[in-house]
């Protein structure tokens, strides 16, 4: 298994299925999320802060929400755990003196969801690979 891969993905979602806490904070979390990791795509569709399905690779004629895109390093550093500091969290990292990750689409259902969303990305910090 490799970071990004979709073994590790699948990993994260198992992560994210079967964490009680997603259960009571997700349950409005319904959305399709773009994850780019450097050349490395995925839409996670979350429905009551469940992910029902990866989808990998990303074309033109792909739907999601929102999205964030940043560099395979990048991602790398948030997922350990400890995270340095910078990549503890998606706004540190978005940060415009940091600037290694971008947001696009419709950013208002991120933010509908941000405690549910991020308590999701935490979960990366878990996956064994």
């Amino acid at each position: 298994m490799t970071q990004f891969d979709s073994s590790w993905m699948a990993g994260w979602r198992t992560l994210v299925n079967e964490n009680e806490v997603l259960g009571h904070v997700g349950k409005h979390l319904n959305a399709d999320v773009l994850l780019e990791f450097g050349d490395t795509s995925y839409v996670v569709s979350f429905r009551k802060g469940q992910i029902v399905e990866l989808e990998e690779g990303v074309s033109p004629e792909t739907c999601w929400n929102f999205g964030l895109r940043g560099p395979a390093d990048t991602w790398a550093k948030f997922c350990e755990d400890p995270p340095p500091p910078m990549y503890n969290d998606i706004w540190a990292m978005a940060h415009p003196l940091h600037g290694r990750l971008v947001f696009d689409g419709d950013v208002k259902v991120l933010w509908q969801n941000l405690r549910a969303f991020t308590w999701a990305l935490d979960r990366m910090r878990e996956v064994k690979g």
